[in-house]
This record gives C-alpha cells, structure tokens and sequence, in this order.
C-alpha cells in the first residue's frame, strides 16, 4: 500500500526515532568489548536494566515531586509553601553538587547510582512517616535534592561506562525517557494516586515505583562490578579531585563549550516559561487556546531534534551541533519576538490589494510563531544531548560524576539571577522585549564561544592533545 506523499515527513520521523532506538540499544559489538568485554545479549541486558531504571526513577521522582508540591500548595500558606519547597531544593542542590558528585565518582558509577536511589527511597519513606506538614515536606525537599546529587552525576557517569563511543544516542534515548517519565509521573500516576488517597497515597505509590528502581539499580550495579575499568586510581590528598575536575574544563575545549551551552539552553528554557503566558495572552490574542499552535511545534520540534541526535549525532560532531543550536535558539528567539512585525510591513507596503486583504485577515503572528516554536524546540533538545554527550567524552571515566556535577550546579546558579528578573521585565517591558533580549544574549554567546573575532580568551580553539 503506497503512502500518500504528504505523510512521507512523519514516517521519515517516525523511522529516524525507530533507527536512533535500536542503535542505542544495541551499539556495536566491539564498541561494548572495549568496556565490558562480554557477549552482546550481556550488553543488552545491561543497556535496558539501565533504560528501565532511568523510566522508573524518572516516574517515581515526579510523582514524589507532584505530590510534596500539591501538600505545599494546599496549605493555609499556599504562595510560601511552594516558594520554599522551590528554594530548598534549588539551594540544597548547589551547596551539595560537587559534594554528591564526588561520592559518586568514590562509589564509582554502578554503585553510585544503586546508592542514590537507595537514599531517595530513604527520603521517600521519611515523608510517609512525616505527613502532609509544609514545615516537615520542605526539609524532607532540602534533604532530598542533596541525595539526588549522587543519584543523578551516577546516573550520567554511567553513559560513558556503558557505551563510550555513543554518547550522543544514549543521552538522545534519555532525554526521551526522561520526559515520558515526567508525563506519567505528573499528569497519569500522581493524578489517578491523589484521587484514589490524597498526597498521602501519592507519596506512597512513589515509594513503590522507587523501590523497583532501587532493585533495578541494584541489578545493573551487580553486573557492572569489576568490569568498568577506570582510567586512573582516584587520588586521596585533599582537594585533588576538585583540581582534576576543574582541570576538565581548563584543558577541553569540549567541555568548556558544552558548560556555556548548557548554562544559555537552561536560561533559554527557564525565560521561556516565564514569559510564554504572557505571549500567548497578548500577542498571539489567541486566548489559552491558541497556546497549542505554539506548544504543539515545539514539542514536535524537540522530538526531531532528539531524533537527529539519536541517529546522526558522533563524537566528531558534537563540537558543530553545539555551535548550530546556539545559532539557532539565537535566529528562533529573534523570530519569535520580531518577524511577524517584518512579515506583515512586507504585506501592507507591497501595495498589492490581495496581499493587502490577506495580512489583514490572517493572524501573522501565529502563523510565523508555529515554524519558530519548531526551530526552537529543535535546538533545545540538540543543545542539550550535544552538551552531554561533549561533557562524557571530555571527562575521564573516574571524574564523570564530578565533571556533570560542575555542569549542572554551574548552570542553576548562572540562571538564577537572569530569572528573577525575567519576570520583572515580562511583566513591565511585555514578552516580545524579554525575547529580544534572550536572543541578543544567545547571539552574544555564540560570538564570545566561536567568533574568532570576538572570541574570549577561556574560550580559545586551543590544541587538545597540548593541553
């Protein structure tokens, strides 16, 4: 049966995340004899114990982060509850990063991982115990998102213990997993677990799936043991592992560009947020309904985007995928809060009368919102699987957990401030000027990372193999 011409792009897209599924699935033979030097139905194994626990963990800890978030918002102090749930965990990550992800690297990535979530489902079970307090359910946040620190860096070290040569499919496959966990967790587990029993209910229903993921940790980490080599012996004097870590990014051209990457493609997504309610009402006049014809190309967008990343993304082109999805967050953004403007002068100058009538009927704004929102939604995904996959192939195998650690904790704090006044300037300058300015910053980075001409010094094309 043949297939009509206008649904060739969806079965491309549809085989392109087919192909990207297999292929990190089942890498190549000798590519896992490098690490694990077994057969390939062990590589596999190994490789959907690993799929398998980041969907439960993912699943469990949305569901756990929904339901503390609920008992905040339904306390006598809604706005304060759910402040400080927000601020204890986005503090206790920072002050514990570097700290979880130095454990981790001790524990090593296997264990590492089985550990952290055997202290999530320590905290998990703590708040069962607790109660739906606001004081309890906000220190239970704080110690929860420090424990996470080991749980997570593990969780990232394990890429390059498990499938070195291709980072770029696996981080795609995680990403992916990673969402469809935040949607079971969020909008079908949490909802059916408050129905059914309150928060109390959703807490424990969490417990539950992070218990299978606990055993799932457990499982991957038994078959991993002794047979992850590491590339040197961790060093015991003080500080050591915070120089070798830090000497990552002074000696990796790699992993300096995905820290700026990650940093801008955080600040991107964050801002967005902030002033989309404020696009959709104003500018698109549209209602709450016209938000679909910008969410749905946008989610569309990142899927293609993970789907490029999961079949066409190597170690030797990480280093142009970061550059083009910053170039192409910085072309989107501008698009988003000024093309329409052009499209529409272009219409009413050309003094064409159709042409004339035409703009005149037509919401130009949201027809050119829905093709940016799918550039934008491609470039997010390709910065965020490129970044990572940089960051596994630059860090050594015993400084994984350290190195993601940096990545992330470097990130949140160099969001935070840019946030706060986001919303401050949404609210008094409109959306379109807090999106020009979100695309001169991404403009700007890409100049200081890879202009030569405006290239900033710890930022230079210096020689890898020198350094």
């Amino acid at each position: 049966m043949s297939i009509p011409k206008r649904f060739d792009g969806t079965v491309r897209l549809a085989g392109s995340l087919w192909r990207g599924f297999k292929e990190a699935v089942n890498p190549g033979v000798a590519e896992y004899g490098e690490v694990v030097g077994k057969d390939t139905s062990a590589m596999r194994s190994n490789l959907a114990l690993y799929y398998g626990a980041r969907f439960t963990g993912q699943v469990a800890h949305n569901t756990f982060l929904a339901a503390i978030l609920v008992i905040a918002a339904t306390s006598s102090h809604s706005a304060m509850g759910l402040s400080s749930v927000i601020v204890a965990m986005a503090v206790s990550s920072m002050i514990f990063g570097l700290p979880g992800g130095a454990l981790a690297d001790r524990l090593g990535a296997g264990r590492g991982f089985a550990v952290g979530a055997a202290l999530r489902a320590s905290v998990v079970a703590l708040a069962l115990i607790a109660g739906p307090s606001t004081l309890a359910v906000t220190w239970l946040a704080f110690v929860y998102a420090a424990v996470s620190q080991v749980h997570s860096t593990s969780e990232m070290a394990l890429v390059k213990a498990l499938c070195r040569q291709s980072p770029g499919r696996v981080h795609s496959l995680l990403v992916a997993m990673q969402y469809c966990g935040q949607a079971a967790g969020f909008f079908i587990v949490t909802p059916a677990l408050y129905y059914a029993g309150g928060p109390q209910a959703a807490i424990a229903g969490a417990l539950g799936i992070i218990l299978l993921h606990l055993v799932l940790t457990n499982l991957l980490a038994a078959r991993l043991r002794g047979s992850v080599a590491r590339d040197e012996a961790p060093r015991h004097r003080h500080f050591d592992g915070l120089r070798q870590t830090f000497s990552v990014f002074a000696h990796s051209v790699q992993a300096r560009d995905a820290l700026a990457v990650n940093s801008v493609k955080s600040l991107v997504t964050h801002v967005i947020l902030v002033a989309f309610p404020l696009y959709i009402r104003q500018d698109l006049s549209l209602g709450t309904e016209g938000a679909a014809l910008v969410l749905v190309p946008g989610i569309a967008g990142a899927v293609a985007g993970l789907a490029w990343a999961a079949s066409g993304l190597t170690l030797d082109g990480t280093a142009r995928a970061m550059r083009l999805s910053i170039a192409g967050l910085a072309i989107g953004i501008f698009a988003l809060a000024s093309l329409d403007y052009g499209v529409s002068a272009a219409f009413v100058y050309s003094q064409v009368p159709p042409l004339v009538h035409f703009e005149a009927a037509l919401n130009t704004t949201a027809v050119v919102a829905m093709p940016v929102a799918f550039l934008i939604g491609a470039a997010l995904s390709v910065a965020l699987v490129s970044s990572r996959a940089a960051l596994t192939a630059a860090a050594p195998a015993n400084l994984q957990s350290r190195v993601f650690a940096v990545h992330a904790t470097t990130s949140d704090a160099i969001v935070v401030l840019p946030l706060l006044f986001a919303g401050v300037i949404a609210e008094t300058l409109g959306a379109r000027s807090t999106l020009a300015m979100l695309g001169a910053l991404c403009g700007v980075t890409w100049l200081m990372v890879w202009h030569p001409r405006f290239q900033v010094g710890i930022f230079a094309r210096r020689s890898e193999a020198s350094a």
